[in-house]
């Protein structure tokens, strides 16, 4: 026992000395990193002058969740290392002296993260993340532009001061919560550990909700791009792109390192239809300009609606394999618009679908670039591209909008307003995926009605159609009782009567006039898979319609495409000039250079579609295969080495041309 404490009387007694100090080291981190949160706003004034308060205000508050994430994980390990009977720390000072030990240069670390976001946020705007090592090979040049470029004395002596406040707060932490304190008995210490273990817990995984930790999108909660980035803490961003992810992406390295394609990027360029004086233009991203003989002043509203697992296998305008009526509402609509009979996803989960329809772009395996920094920094979005056209931009989904960081992406990507499972009371949640699509669609509608004083991009992201295939108590029309995966062909029929309910809303609607609807799904259903990479799982719609029919009705195209085309085709249907930095084309325009192909990815497996020919190219040194379209059962390699190594090739320049250029700066 300390030979200064004092005894303790009524309920302080009953209250462990180590589990106090531990909560005070929480407190007081999460205190610092307000503190730094308010330099920069400060620093960075100008961007948010014309931000209302309460949106600034809000910055701070959703910015502690953060923090929050960061000081558990620094005080949990420091709390059970300060509660080893016989070591403890309000007993032994070497422990206490340990503990400082450990607790000031980690905190000096990440207090030196906030430093340098200062000015990087002001280069980037972003706050600190993976692209701070980019130049870990050359540090002697690294360190000798900052010295030039900064004034490293100032911010040098800044940091030793916070610093150094933090020790002595810390050490007076110690006096008053340990040394003055008569030490705590074991058994009191090791009662109250469950109870800081779990508060410690919460506060590191930063919600409450089962589906995942807290991610970047919680802090998109606002229109403002500057609040939203306050809220978030470098350490944070820092972290989980540069640590929690270094290990998929050196593995993505190595696997890029080994991609043989002669010429990718230029092979990619004249894939493209791009000029012969860009094809050569290997130095910067691929972009073109896409201009229109005559501006639009009456461009129309969009709505891209992206169907969960909605594959061409249960669809009967298209491939329906099933002996059952499952799609009577979409395929009523076919006869309405332009269908595409020859369209493919990105890949077979929800992330890519969205990814690769929004931004044009291929998916990148290992890397979940949703999740990551560059997937907030890197694109030039669909949505964003709109939302510069005054377009008011909207993402519409069932769940959580932090499920593989949805909300951070979107919002990042030009969505102004998310609409999830959080926008609607828990009582019309059913199951894991939140509320069904019928009563998303019908909040749609609600919002787009208000939204057609101005025009609008809005998408719907549905889920019902995904096991456990929950459906509610609606009118459509089931299959057969009793009848095999009775409960997912239901859920499909569900999932077509709210989309064709949604639909007819939106035609019947005079102030949603002048609408474009896109109609795809996220990936496709799955039927007899004969290859590693089968088409089944890749198959979905392309459907297009105009509220005002101005487009041909019952029209169905047979040209080539996937999700890579949405972003082109749908700038094609508005006729408003942009950049073109994706992977795709208009698929609606009949004069365009480029090839038309389709490209997708899964699990470490490159397919590539075009002409007559479907090619997987394999990373981790698996062979490639190539087939004709109509006979896939004999693998081309064999038999025409010369033709499936130039589809295979192609596979593979597509998808490293993307890595490639995702990682360079838009221009």
């Amino acid at each position: 026992m300390n030979s200064g404490s004092k005894s303790v009387t009524g309920l302080s007694k009953y209250l462990s000395g180590p589990a106090l100090y531990a909560l005070a080291t929480v407190g007081t981190l999460v205190l610092f990193f307000e503190l730094w949160r308010l330099t920069l706003l400060i620093h960075q004034w100008n961007r948010a002058a014309d931000i209302p308060s309460l949106v600034l205000l809000k910055s701070f508050l959703i910015g502690m969740r953060f923090d929050l994430v960061i000081a558990c994980y620094i005080a949990v390990f420091l709390y059970v290392l300060s509660i080893i009977p016989g070591l403890d720390i309000s007993r032994r000072r070497f422990m206490r002296i340990i503990n400082l030990g450990l607790l000031i240069p980690l905190t000096a670390v990440i207090f030196f993260m906030h430093m340098i976001d200062l000015e990087f946020f002001s280069f980037f705007n972003a706050r600190l993340n993976g692209m701070a090592l980019t130049w870990q090979d050359t540090p002697d040049m690294m360190l000798s532009m900052v010295w030039d470029m900064y004034p490293v004395v100032r911010y040098l002596l800044l940091l030793v001061v916070v610093v150094g406040l933090f020790i002595w707060i810390m050490r007076r932490w110690q006096h008053l919560l340990l040394i003055k304190r008569k030490a705590s008995p074991i058994w009191l210490n090791l009662l109250y550990l469950p109870l800081i273990g779990v508060i410690l817990f919460v506060g590191a995984r930063g919600r409450l909700a089962d589906k995942s930790p807290i991610r970047t999108g919680v802090a998109y909660f606002s229109s403002y791009d500057f609040a939203n980035q306050l809220a978030l803490n470098p350490a944070f961003t820092f972290w989980r792109d540069a640590i929690y992810d270094a290990r998929d992406k050196e593995q993505l390295e190595k696997m890029m390192a080994t991609v043989d394609c002669n010429n990718c990027e230029q092979t990619v360029r004249r894939l493209l239809g791009m000029p012969d004086s860009l094809v050569n233009r290997t130095d910067e991203r691929i972009r073109r300009e896409v201009r229109f003989d005559s501006s639009n002043e009456d461009p129309p509203n969009v709505i891209v609606i992206i169907m969960e697992s909605f594959g061409n296998t249960k669809l009967g305008a298209l491939d329906n394999r099933f002996p059952y009526d499952l799609s009577p509402c979409f395929d009523s609509l076919a006869a309405e618009g332009i269908l595409f009979t020859d369209f493919y996803s990105a890949g077979m989960h929800t992330y890519t679908g969205v990814f690769s329809s929004l931004t044009g772009y291929p998916h990148q395996f290992t890397e979940l670039i949703m999740k990551q920094v560059p997937g907030q920094t890197h694109f030039r979005s669909l949505a964003a591209v709109l939302k510069d056209h005054a377009y008011n931009t909207l993402f519409f989904m069932t769940h959580d909008p932090h499920f593989d960081n949805m909300q951070g992406f979107a919002m990042s990507n030009g969505v102004n307003r998310m609409y999830s499972s959080l926008d609607f009371d828990p009582d019309e949640w059913i199951g894991t995926w939140g509320v069904p699509d019928h009563i998303l669609f019908d909040r749609a509608v609600e919002v787009l009605r208000e939204s057609s004083h101005e025009r609008f991009f809005a998408i719907m992201l549905t889920t019902s159609n995904h096991g456990p295939w929950q459906v509610p108590d609606v009118p459509f029309e089931r299959v057969p009782a009793g009848v095999d995966k009775e409960d997912e062909l239901n859920a499909f029929k569900y999932s077509d009567w709210a989309l064709g309910r949604f639909v007819r809303e939106i035609q019947k609607d005079s102030s949603l006039a002048n609408t474009v609807i896109l109609i795809t799904a996220d990936n496709g259903t799955p039927f007899a898979p004969k290859l590693d990479l089968d088409l089944t799982f890749l198959q979905v719609p392309l459907l297009i319609l105009d509220t005002d029919g101005r487009l041909p009705r019952g029209a169905r195209a047979d040209r080539l495409g996937s999700q890579l085309d949405i972003p082109a085709t749908v700038m094609g249907l508005v006729r408003l000039d942009y950049d073109n930095y994706s992977f795709g084309h208009d698929l609606l325009d009949s004069n365009s250079t480029a090839v038309d192909f389709a490209q997708f990815s899964e699990w470490y497996k490159v397919g590539y579609i075009e002409g007559d020919y479907y090619a997987i190219y394999r990373l981790r040194g698996e062979p490639g295969s190539c087939y004709r379209l109509d006979d896939l059962s004999v693998d081309l390699v064999q038999a025409e080495p010369e033709l499936a190594q130039e589809y295979v090739e192609k596979a593979a320049a597509i998808f490293k041309t993307a890595y490639i250029n995702m990682h360079r700066p838009l221009q």
